[in-house]
């Protein structure tokens, strides 16, 4: 994190000072260098515009994050970055424009007077600093790009990066990456369980997959590359689990399938596309809107409803004896263990001579009431406490018991990466498929999964509630 930690803050830094610049260069023109007749003023005081200098700049900072100008954008090129600068710019001056109009757009929207949105002293003001703002803006950041790419060339402050997989594939990526030393990532050797030999080529082989926690404190490793294609799911794992504890990046080769069918979102690092393991795709603030989302959906379906839910719970007590609330165990995010609540559907004991199971049609262990319940998708109401709990998410995989993790784990290839995502009550594979009968279910579902996964944001949980909605309205995908 080093690294990358200081960079992102020293990009920060030059933001601040390019839009404070810009700010103070147009004030500095406009009303004290006599350039603008019109305009000039020389007894405006400076110290009047302090406070709307730091507004603005709080303005830019936060439109700038929301547009994501503080990801890790050093592997991308300068004139990408300019472009992104340069529309994001052009939008923040769109909405500056609208805010400072606003009482002529409400004018003109009772009237249809056009007159005085467009007023000379208001554009002027604003295309100026808007230009000047792109100006300085896209200067600062061209200028750390460069900046960067000089150090990078040098051996200054690069990424140390380890390929599993002693062979001609890591090889050859290794031949890559050289190519483009600018990027910022150094090639320290080779992570192999076969370690008879000390060296592939002209680099060391550090030691075994077992070993990795080891190799990236003595050799300040931050990220891994595995070689090889693999479907094998014990083998991510065992990736993974050594490289979590170190908060290592681990660089995969997808396979054409993969790429092809979009199911695992690629990026390219030196040319080479790969598939970056459980890397949230959704925004920070994205995801605190989805956290607010998820709060304020499940108190105002739990709290106006609330005589309901209690009907419900007396009818499963009325037509069979037990409890009316089903609880267990099931597998959170990160493979943390959780309680889950559901109203419950199956007469008591369903499992208790049969074992774990998935449900099948016309399910002998699902009460009368229960397939109503299903099909109406009301026994998952309870689960809105585990909301609130902060254990689930309105929107996201179904949580799994531990028995079909470490089953599924063998047999369907990036299981692994649904434990990187909160469950959901409701989600992409829940309206776009049936309930899980078969194995084949679930590897169709976990598919879905993986999509979400990729694709995370807003606007697809959005999408993911109304097909939801409508999945209950016709009955679709329930039993």
């Amino acid at each position: 994190m080093g690294n990358r930690f200081v960079e992102k803050i020293f990009v920060l830094l030059c933001d601040i000072f390019a839009i404070s610049g810009a700010f103070w260069l147009v004030f500095y023109l406009r009303y004290k260098s006599g350039l603008f007749a019109n305009f000039f003023n020389p007894q405006l005081d400076f110290v009047a515009y302090i406070v709307p200098s730091f507004i603005m700049t709080a303005f830019w900072l936060a439109f700038y994050f929301l547009n994501g100008l503080y990801r890790d954008w050093f592997s991308e090129s300068r004139l990408d970055e300019v472009f992104i600068v340069a529309r994001t710019i052009i939008i923040g001056i769109a909405i500056i424009f609208c805010m400072v109009s606003s009482e002529q757009i409400i004018e003109f929207v009772k009237t249809g007077k056009f007159y005085g949105i467009f007023s000379h002293s208001r554009v002027s003001l604003l295309l100026s600093y808007g230009l000047t703002l792109l100006l300085t803006a896209t200067l600062a950041r061209f200028s750390m790009h460069s900046l960067y790419q000089y150090l990078y060339k040098n051996g200054i402050a690069n990424q140390n990066i380890a390929v599993i997989g002693a062979n001609t594939s890591g090889l050859n990526i290794i031949k890559e990456m050289n190519k483009f030393p600018h990027l910022g990532y150094k090639i320290v050797g080779f992570i192999d369980n076969d370690t008879s030999k000390k060296n592939f080529d002209e680099y060391e082989i550090l030691g075994k997959i077992e070993n990795i926690s080891t190799i990236a404190k003595n050799k300040k490793i931050t990220g891994v590359i595995v070689s090889h294609i693999t479907d094998s799911a014990d083998e991510i794992t065992e990736i993974l689990n050594h490289c979590s504890s170190e908060n290592i990046t681990v660089y995969m080769i997808p396979s054409l399938m993969d790429v092809i069918t979009g199911q695992l979102k690629t990026q390219q690092i030196c040319g080479v596309p790969l598939v970056v393991l459980l890397e949230n795709h959704l925004p920070r603030w994205q995801a605190q809107i989805k956290r607010l989302f998820d709060i304020f959906t499940a108190i105002f379906a739990l709290l106006p409803f609330m005589p309901i839910w209690i009907i419900v719970a007396i009818i499963i007590k009325l037509t069979d004896k037990g409890p009316a609330i089903f609880s267990q165990e099931r597998i959170g995010r990160n493979g943390k263990p959780f309680i889950m609540y559901k109203f419950r559907s199956m007469y008591i004991d369903a499992e208790k001579k049969s074992g774990p199971q998935w449900a099948t049609e016309n399910d002998p262990r699902i009460t009368p009431f229960g397939r109503f319940l299903r099909k109406s998708r009301i026994d998952e109401i309870p689960q809105l406490f585990n909301v609130l709990k902060g254990e689930m998410s309105i929107v996201g995989p179904r949580p799994e018991r531990q028995y079909f993790i470490d089953k599924l784990s063998k047999e369907i290839p990036w299981y692994v990466k649904r434990l990187k995502m909160k469950p959901g009550i409701t989600g992409w594979a829940q309206v776009k498929h049936k309930y899980d009968e078969t194995i084949e279910d679930v590897k169709i579902k976990v598919m879905y999964d993986l999509y979400y996964f990729e694709n995370m944001s807003i606007l697809l949980d959005l999408k993911i509630i109304f097909q939801t909605v409508m999945v209950v309205l016709t009955g679709k995908g329930a039993k």
